[in-house]
C-alpha cells in the first residue's frame, strides 16, 4: 500500500469515491446535491494548489483518499490552516493500513506546512460513522463536538 499525491489525471477516480462518501453521509442534506461543487473544488485543489488530495493505492487500484482544503481562519483572516473535507477508504480496503497511512501521510505534510510557516494548523472531523480512529496517536486533540439537527 503506498500513498501519493493525487494530479489531474486522477480526477474521474475522485469523482467516483466523492459519490461512494456523499451516498455513505448520515447527513440528508446529501442525498440530492448537485456534484457541480465538489468538482470545481477538485479542480481548485489540482489546479491551482488550494490544498491537497492523498490517494492510498495498492497494486495500481486506487483504495481510499484524504482531501484537504488550505483556508482561511474565519476570525482573523491572517491565520491560514488546512481542513480535511473528505476522508474515504473503499469499503473492501477497510481493516488495511490505508486510512492509517492516509492520516499519517496528512499528518507529516501538516506538519511540514507549519515548520514552513504555510498554515498555522490543520484539522480533521470524525463523522459519527467513521471508524473510531485514535487520532490522538496522530497528534491530534479533540477541540469540538458538532450536533446537527435535519429533517428527516
Amino acid at each position: 500500500m503506498k500513498i501519493r499525491q493525487a494530479t489531474l489525471d486522477d480526477r474521474e477516480i475522485i469523482w467516483t469515491m466523492l459519490r461512494d462518501y456523499k451516498s455513505a453521509s448520515p447527513l440528508n442534506a446529501h442525498t440530492n446535491v448537485d456534484e457541480t461543487t465538489a468538482k470545481s473544488m477538485v479542480e481548485l485543489i489540482l489546479a491551482h494548489n488550494r490544498g491537497i488530495i492523498l490517494l492510498s493505492e495498492e497494486n495500481n487500484l486506487i483504495t481510499g483518499m484524504l482531501i484537504a482544503l488550505y483556508t482561511f481562519n474565519l476570525w482573523d483572516q491572517k491565520i491560514r490552516y488546512m481542513a480535511e473535507l473528505a476522508y474515504w477508504v473503499d469499503p473492501q480496503y477497510r481493516g488495511s493500513s490505508a486510512g492509517y497511512r492516509l492520516l499519517d501521510e496528512y499528518r507529516k505534510i501538516g506538519n511540514l506546512l507549519i515548520e514552513q510557516k504555510e498554515i498555522q494548523y490543520y484539522t480533521i472531523s470524525k463523522m459519527i460513522n467513521s471508524p473510531d480512529l485514535k487520532y490522538d496517536r496522530f497528534g491530534f486533540e479533540k477541540l469540538e463536538e458538532t450536533w446537527l439537527c435535519q429533517v428527516v
